[in-house]
């Protein structure tokens, strides 16, 4: 199965032509507007559907799609909490210094004596900006947010993020 990145997800209808009202996992809207061929994904990922955006539009923070072949609230409502995804190899080029927040799940965090502080479990969009997802050695679950004063380093090959926590953060 070829690796996939999710870009957005499919919160409601909007209209009555079938537009989906997406909410962007991406940092630019533009980039629904280059993109043509799209793999729906269901919330539990049991199913896939092919599909084409016709069209792409802003609207306030989300953005509009209008897929091929589907013309209706009805069907857009079928597909609530799709994912709309893409082939990895498909994704844009990273400038220096950015990553991918599946690049991100997976990497242990270890401070500066080498002392590992947990794994990564999840990478997402907070209020305030990109939160990690940790997990301590005893399954205790932390936040950490992913600043650059806090992680220092980024060693995707050695599955690394290595990091100054204020103190206290991953205590009981």
């Amino acid at each position: 199965m070829t690796s996939r990145i999710a870009v957005g997800v499919i919160r409601k209808a909007h209209g009555v032509r079938g537009e989906a009202n997406v909410e962007p996992w991406t940092d630019s809207f533009e980039r629904f507007e280059e993109l043509s061929n799209v793999i729906l994904v269901s919330p539990d990922e049991s199913q896939t559907r092919q599909a084409r955006i016709e069209s792409a539009r802003e609207h306030r923070d989300r953005a509009l799609l209008k897929f091929a072949d589907i013309n209706s609230p009805e069907e857009i409502e079928s597909l609530r909490q799709w994912t709309i995804e893409i082939p990895e190899q498909e994704a844009r080029s990273l400038d220096a210094n950015e990553f991918f927040l599946h690049d991100l799940i997976g990497l242990h965090l270890v401070d500066a004596d080498g002392r590992d502080r947990g794994e990564t479990i999840d990478a997402y969009e907070g209020g305030g900006g990109v939160l990690l997802n940790v997990r301590r050695a005893d399954g205790r679950i932390y936040e950490v947010p992913f600043a650059e004063s806090i992680c220092t380093e980024i060693d995707l090959p050695g599955k690394r993020i290595v990091v100054d926590l204020p103190e206290g953060i991953d205590e009981d």
